[in-house]
């Protein structure tokens, strides 16, 4: 597992490639009010969590992503620093941003 800290003054982490099957995440030191995911490469489907709980592949509390390029803008429910977390079967090439840049 990786952590990856986006400071305040900071828009995202770019080109990470994911670990098959191993939980990416993500702090934002800020509360974000969007965040954006970026499949550079679609090389498999994301899943997706904004509370900072475990993802899971096809689960049910999870967002998802499909295996193509492409992206999503997600609004988190939470407060307070912004946890975003991400899995996938495969290693895909993503970008995890902040959305709300005012």
């Amino acid at each position: 597992m990786a952590d990856h800290v986006i400071a305040q003054n900071e828009i995202g982490a770019h080109e990470i490639t994911l670990v098959a099957n191993v939980v990416e995440t993500f702090t934002f030191a800020a509360d974000v009010e969007t965040v954006e995911i970026l499949s550079h490469d679609g090389a498999a489907p994301i899943y997706v969590t904004l509370d900072g709980s475990a993802p899971a592949v096809k689960g049910p509390s999870s967002f998802v992503l499909p295996a193509a390029m492409g992206s999503s803008v997600l609004q988190p429910r939470t407060s307070g620093r912004t946890v975003v977390r991400l899995i996938s079967t495969g290693n895909p090439v993503v970008s995890v941003m902040r959305a709300d840049l005012s």
